[in-house]
Order: C-alpha cells, then sequence, then structure tokens
C-alpha cells in the first residue's frame, strides 16, 4: 500500500507567527510537500520569499512547489510549479519548463484539459464546507471518488479537511490531501500531523 501525502498550502495570512518559522516547522513536522501559495504578494516580493522558503526545504529535504508566479520559478530555476488551471489553459507552453506541473480542477472537463496540458497531478476541490469559499457547495467524497477513478494523473483532495474528517477520504483512490488553514495555526505541529497519518490510512 503506497503512503498517501499530506501537502501544507501555505497562506501567510492566517500565520500567527513568523512565518518562515511556521515554514520550518511543516519541514521539521514531516509534511510531504509544501505549496508556497501566497498569491497576495506581488512578484518582487514573492521573490523575495520563495528565496528564502527554498533554502529551508532544501534544508529539510522538503519538495516544495512554487505557485502563480511562473518567471519568478524560472528565475530561480525551480523546476516543481504548480499553476492556476487559467494561467495554463491560457499558456499550455509552461508545462515544458518544468519538471513537474500541476493545476486545481472543479469538475471532469477541466481534468481532461489539465491531462490535454501535460499536468503531472491535479488538485480537486473544495471537498468539505471550506472557510475559503464559504458561498459554494462542496463537492462532497463522491464525487472525488468518481474523478479519481476516471484520472489518469494523481488526484488530491483540498477544502476543509481536518484531522476530525481526513478519515472520510482513507478509502477513496486519492493521492494525498492539502490543509491549509489548520496548518499555518495549529500549535502542536507534530502530534497534529501525526493524527492526520494516522487517520488516513
Amino acid at each position: 500500500m503506497w503512503a498517501k501525502k499530506i501537502i501544507a498550502i501555505t497562506d501567510s495570512k492566517e500565520c500567527e507567527e513568523d512565518f518562515l518559522k511556521r515554514v520550518e516547522k511543516l519541514a521539521r513536522a514531516k509534511i510531504d510537500t509544501l505549496i508556497l501559495r501566497e498569491k497576495h504578494l506581488n512578484e518582487a516580493l514573492y521573490y523575495d520569499l520563495a528565496k528564502e522558503v527554498l533554502k529551508i526545504c532544501a534544508k529539510y529535504k522538503l519538495t516544495c512547489f512554487l505557485h502563480n508566479f511562473d518567471k519568478v520559478a524560472l528565475k530561480l530555476n525551480h523546476k516543481f510549479f504548480h499553476c492556476p488551471f487559467d494561467t495554463l489553459d491560457k499558456e499550455p507552453r509552461l508545462a515544458k519548463y518544468f519538471h513537474i506541473i500541476g493545476t486545481s480542477i472543479h469538475h471532469e472537463d477541466e481534468l481532461k484539459r489539465a491531462v490535454e496540458l501535460k499536468c503531472n497531478y491535479a488538485i480537486y476541490g473544495h471537498i468539505f464546507e471550506s472557510s475559503c469559499k464559504p458561498f459554494l457547495e462542496p463537492k462532497g467524497i463522491q464525487s472525488l471518488q468518481e474523478l479519481c477513478e476516471k484520472s489518469p494523473i494523481p488526484i488530491y483532495a483540498v477544502g476543509g479537511i481536518n484531522k476530525d474528517n481526513i478519515s472520510l477520504l482513507a478509502h477513496t483512490d486519492v493521492q494525498g490531501v492539502c490543509l491549509r488553514s489548520s496548518l499555518m495555526k495549529e500549535n502542536e505541529l507534530n502530534s497534529y500531523i501525526s493524527t492526520l497519518r494516522k487517520n488516513f490510512v
């Protein structure tokens, strides 16, 4: 049985301590992947932040995906990139510049397009009610499983996932989960991530 992945999506606006300290704590807690998603920053500020985050990730051998700012990723010669669907749809050439590229999708048609665009994986959601999208109906577990069964690329779930409901995804074919808010705020990260893993098998 392959291990399902725990992926942290950053949001420095929700972080109640120094953001780089939080990134280091996540790395020490041995999450599988970090996605540096800071869309509120401009390109210059994202570049400066990405340099520091990548140093921390290299120190702990943590895989980091840069997000949204493709020019920053290319300038830093970083080959792991998460690209918003609309951006990749308009600029399909981007895929050839990265070793691994993924996108976020919301329905099957977008999955088909992501595959056409040479994506290596897709993040699907939101699965549960999410503070990020309070007015949108969640996709739910059945929808997630149906998409996983149709997908030729790995699918990761996002949206409202926490230690209390992650077990509901354990028997789906999803390859991992992405968490944002809880991993930015949780005080006891090591035990929290340990609980996530225990409940996700």
